[in-house]
């Protein structure tokens, strides 16, 4: 079946308004629910919907089984002039996450660089959703996480000892596009295995082993474990993402964990304190222009940049809506029911 067929347009708006219902209607406060929507809507905008809205059912699950905090106490534990870690309540991720990188981008103001951690939370969605908080204030960012237990095997393992954890940098890119580096350092992230089960394609031949270590592309084959992106390289990159968002504020390395609350952690780096910020820009856009004019293979039109697909689908979609899989909705459609909330967007 051809994708669009399997998928229905629906506008960022009444999407954004429908998350923020559901949240309220489990007891998320306001302010948490309306930046809980904002930053999954704006996911979906990017094309990466297993991160965005797709996410959000299981989240309020979690909430309605005393798995998460609805309305979680948030604390600062440890500050200093260029450091801070929060405690999240085991509430949802989102909050406290945006939270922490909003404090490192106030630190680095003055201090030039700036990292915060967050434990004891959920899932934090997208990691672009915090580097792009510094970028919009001219500033570097780079956010990473450690999720809840263990999914990734070491090469030549045959068992999972660190967690698919994402990682982003963000570099602000003056009059161009920003460039957004956001990826698993699993061969692939869970929710992309998810999409393609979810449209009916196949899973590639080396992204998943089963409990033995031998390759499967079996979606549903029992102890199922995800491959490493670049076999060494994605290993040690989860393993080391686990760390700085992990032991380093105050959490477990993945291999310890037991579906455990999640932490993540956050840097900004002033550009402004480094060098001189308009050279620095000068030097990117000329960057941008070269790489975006570079040679490329016969059967390639273009080559593109770190995040620029993802903002070509943002573009495209603020004016004709998002396409999402009948699947998401129709998951969406469920949770909606089950707290009472209207679903009014249009197709």
């Amino acid at each position: 079946m051809n994708p669009s067929e399997q998928e229905i347009i629906v506008q960022a708006d009444p999407l954004r308004e429908l998350a923020y219902q559901l949240c309220i209607k489990v007891g998320i406060p306001e302010e948490h629910a309306q930046l809980t929507a904002d930053l999954q809507v704006e996911t979906d905008l990017r094309g990466v919907h297993s991160h965005g809205t797709r996410a959000l059912p299981g989240y309020l699950k979690s909430v309605l089984h005393g798995d998460l905090e609805a309305d979680p106490q948030i604390q600062v534990v440890e500050e200093g002039s260029g450091y801070a870690v929060i405690n999240g309540g085991n509430g949802l991720g989102h909050p406290p996450c945006a939270m922490a990188m909003e404090m490192a981008i106030e630190k680095a103001r003055t201090t030039g660089i700036a990292a915060t951690g967050v434990r004891n939370a959920g899932h934090f969605g997208a990691a672009a959703c915090y580097t792009m908080m510094a970028v919009d204030q001219q500033m570097i960012g780079f956010s990473t996480t450690n999720t809840g237990g263990p999914s990734v095997a070491a090469p030549g393992g045959a068992q999972a000892v660190v967690a698919n954890n994402a990682l982003s940098y963000g570099f602000p890119a003056g009059s161009k596009r920003p460039i957004l580096l956001d990826m698993a350092c699993g061969v692939s992230s869970w929710g992309k295995v998810n999409t393609l089960r979810m449209y009916g394609k196949p899973i590639p031949p080396d992204w998943l082993l089963t409990s033995e270590g031998l390759p499967t592309t079996n979606f549903d084959t029992v102890g199922r474990i995800l491959a490493p992106a670049a076999g060494p390289r994605g290993y040690g990159l989860a393993l080391t993402m686990g760390i700085l968002a992990g032991p380093l504020v105050g959490g477990l390395l993945a291999c310890h964990k037991q579906r455990d609350p999640s932490e993540h952690f956050f840097i900004a780096i002033n550009i402004a304190c480094f060098t001189d910020y308009d050279s620095y820009v000068a030097e990117m856009e000329k960057g941008v222009e070269t790489i975006q004019v570079s040679k490329t293979t016969p059967d390639t039109e273009q080559v593109f940049l770190p995040g620029e697909i993802e903002w070509n689908n943002r573009q495209k979609w603020i004016e004709e809506g998002i396409p999402l899989h009948v699947d998401h909705l129709s998951s969406l459609a469920e949770i909606a029911d089950q707290l009472g909330v209207e679903i009014c967007w249009e197709p």
